[in-house]
This record gives structure tokens, C-alpha cells and sequence, in this order.
């Protein structure tokens, strides 16, 4: 079985979607035998890091929303993160581009190390404040999962890459992906959103045994 998913650095959906489905692989007897690939997809293209501001203030002007309205929804997510065990600090976080990540996210996908790459991002991004356009922080988180630093360093300063990743944002719109995180299971069925442990077990479970009646 194999489950595709297109989603974003920056997406906290996209993080405790990720947490749920580990969850629900984890009491799924056929995990063993399921792939699971990630797709680029900019969630804000047009995000720039901006020192001093905050990120409900920077999500605000993006958005055109009250700052208080960007608060009250950071708090909702905040406290589903914690229900799905992983960890969202907005106080620390901070809005930027994910274009150049993205690029590097295609060689590490390259390297075998797409997944990890993605893990190790949304944790960058969300619980230790990191700036994810920012050369010298990606050119270092890159290393920690063993990608070598001076590729992703040339990546970084040129636009190598960026055909794959437009491949992956064409191939979105054309399965008609309108927000992340969007999944695929086996090129057919598709779920979007962060859906609850037991829904993405009652579609693992659906997906295998329509599989074994082919």
C-alpha cells in the first residue's frame, strides 16, 4: 500500500496529521508493507521572515485577519497538537518561505530521507523557532539527519530543484488538493485534512482489504 502525501513545513495540520497516522500504522498488521511518500506543497509562498514580529502578527498581515482572531486560532491548534502528542509553540515560531526548503526536501527525498526530512522540519519550524528560509539553519538541520552539508548549502544558493517541486504543486491541482495535508492511498483514495487516529485506521484497514479482493 502506498500513501501519498502533499504538505507543508509550516502546516501544524499537516504535523498532527503526521503524529495520527503513525499512530494509527502503529496498530495497523500490515504496517510493514506500507510506503509512505511526501509531496512539496507552499502553504505561503509569499511568507517573509520579518525580525521583531511575532507570528500572530506577521499571520495577521498575510491573512488580512485580526491578531486576535490569528491567537484564538493558534491557542484551538496548540491544544490539538497536545492531544495528538506533539509540541506547537507560537511564541517561538516563526513564519517564513519554505520555497528553498522545499528544493532541499526534493534531495533528501532523493537520499532516501524525504520522510525524515519532513519530521525533522515540522519540529524545526514549530517547537524550536528556527527560520526555515534561512541558509545556515537549513544547511544545519539538513546535517543532523546525515544530507551533506555542502550540497544542501549549493541547493540553497541556486535553483536546482525547483522544476520537482513544481511538478509536485502541478501534480496537487490536478487531484484536486485545495489545502494540506492531503493524502492519496494507493493512487485512489483521498483524505484531507488531520484526521482522528481511528478514521485513518478505518481507511488502512478498507484500503488492504479492497486490495486483497483484486
Amino acid at each position: 500500500m502506498k500513501i501519498t502525501i502533499w504538505s507543508d513545513f509550516v502546516c501544524p495540520f499537516c504535523m498532527i496529521g503526521e503524529s495520527h497516522l503513525e499512530q494509527a500504522l502503529e496498530n495497523f498488521a500490515h504496517a510493514d508493507q506500507v510506503e509512505v511518500e511526501y509531496k512539496s506543497f507552499l502553504l505561503m509562498p509569499d511568507a517573509q521572515y520579518v525580525s521583531g514580529k511575532d507570528y500572530a502578527e506577521t499571520f495577521s498581515e498575510l491573512k488580512g485577519i485580526p491578531v486576535e482572531q490569528a491567537n484564538a486560532m493558534f491557542k484551538q491548534v496548540t491544544d490539538k497538537a497536545k492531544e495528538a502528542g506533539v509540541e506547537i509553540n507560537y511564541k517561538i515560531a516563526k513564519i517564513s518561505s519554505t520555497a528553498d526548503a522545499h528544493r532541499v526536501f526534493q534531495y533528501a527525498k532523493e537520499q532516501g530521507k524525504g520522510n525524515e526530512f519532513f519530521s525533522r522540519f515540522y519540529a524545526a519550524h514549530f517547537s524550536e523557532g528556527e527560520v526555515l528560509s534561512d541558509v545556515d539553519t537549513v544547511v544545519r538541520l539538513a546535517k543532523q539527519i546525515d544530507l551533506d552539508d555542502e550540497k544542501v548549502r549549493t541547493i540553497m544558493e541556486s535553483d536546482k530543484y525547483s522544476e520537482t517541486v513544481d511538478q509536485d504543486m502541478a501534480e496537487a491541482q490536478a487531484v484536486g488538493v485545495q489545502g494540506v495535508p492531503f493524502y492519496v492511498f494507493n493512487n485512489k483514495y483521498a483524505v484531507s485534512g488531520a484526521q482522528p487516529v481511528e478514521a485513518f485506521g478505518q481507511v488502512l484497514n478498507q484500503v488492504w482489504e479492497e486490495d486483497q479482493e483484486d
